[in-house]
Order: structure tokens, then sequence, then C-alpha cells
């Protein structure tokens, strides 16, 4: 018996096969669940959250495109997003103060907040849109399309430890300017 590739599974999934949707939760629930947890920092949270995510996965599978993204990282943004809108209903002040790199205010985020973390992320884009080409690719293929390294390489035809090399030094840069904003 041979062991179904991804692909093979969310087609199965599409399909609505439930057993699919169990090898996926399998082969991938630990690394999207540690995703979750790493957001939330409670597990009673997380452990509903995944259900969440996956419930979604269930739902949404048919609107899944391979092309756009692995299996892998279609389960993390689906958790993700979960996990992130669970922050926000929970009027998670302290998570959002921690994330944005300042104290825990005690009441909700004010109007400094939200035009500190729309400056930042505006800093933050011109960053990354100032890293060399081959830099700024990489990130894309990695943080959009949710491909690995290795998948990487062969997309583009560039050796493993060049992607390797110019992902670390984009993210380099890229980590120097939070630093700089948090001044």
């Amino acid at each position: 018996m041979s062991v179904a590739s991804d692909r093979e599974l969310s087609d199965r999934l599409a399909r609505g096969d439930r057993d699919a949707l169990g090898l996926l939760y399998a082969r991938h629930g630990s690394t999207v669940y540690a995703v979750i947890l790493k957001l939330l920092r409670d597990r009673a949270e997380a452990d509903e959250v995944m259900q969440d995510a996956f419930l979604e996965a269930w739902r949404r599978a048919v609107q899944y495109q391979p092309e756009r993204a692995n299996v892998a990282a279609w389960l993390i943004t689906i958790a993700r997003s979960r996990a992130i809108d669970r922050l926000r209903s929970n009027g998670t002040s302290q998570r959002t103060a921690e994330l944005a790199g300042r104290a825990p205010e005690a009441s909700s985020p004010g109007p400094e907040l939200v035009v500190d973390l729309v400056r930042a992320r505006a800093a933050l884009r011109l960053k990354l849109e100032a890293l060399p080409v081959e830099q700024r690719l990489l990130i894309d293929l990695s943080w959009r399309e949710g491909l690995s390294h290795r998948e990487i390489s062969a997309h583009t035809g560039v050796p493993l430890g060049t992607v390797k090399t110019r992902t670390r030094a984009a993210l380099k840069t890229l980590q120097h300017a939070l630093r700089a904003l948090r001044g």
C-alpha cells in the first residue's frame, strides 16, 4: 500500500473523503498546532482553534489551489487566520502589544499603537522592496507561496545553498529594520 501524497489527499478531501482529512491531520497536525499555540499561548484555546481550522479546511477543500501553495502552507494559513481571529475576539491587548514590541497597556490598544503599527508596517514594506531582487523573490516564494527552500530551489533553478544564504541575508536585513523601528 503506497502512501498518498498531499496532492492526492487534497483532491480526495475536495471530494468529501473524511479519511483524507484524518490523514492530513495526522501528517500536518503537529505543525499546525505549534503555529496556533505560539500565537495563542493557551492550550485550551489552541485546541479549539485547531478543531476550527481543520473544520474550515474541510469546508473549503474545493477552494484549495495547489498551484498557489502546498497543503501544509494552506492549512497553516487557515490556522493562523483562525488564531488571529481568536486573539481579536478575546481582545488580548497584551499579545497585541507583544507583537508590536511594546509593553502591555491597561486598556485596549489606543490610536498611538495603531499609528505605530501602521508606521512599522510601512517602513518594513519599504525595506522589503529595497531588498535585492533575488532576495525579495525568495522571500515572496517562501511567505506568499508557502514553498520550502528545496521547492524554491527546484522552482527557480538556484542551488539550495544559495537559496538558504540569500533568504538568511534577507531575513537578517528585515530583522535589523524591525530592531531599528523598536528603537
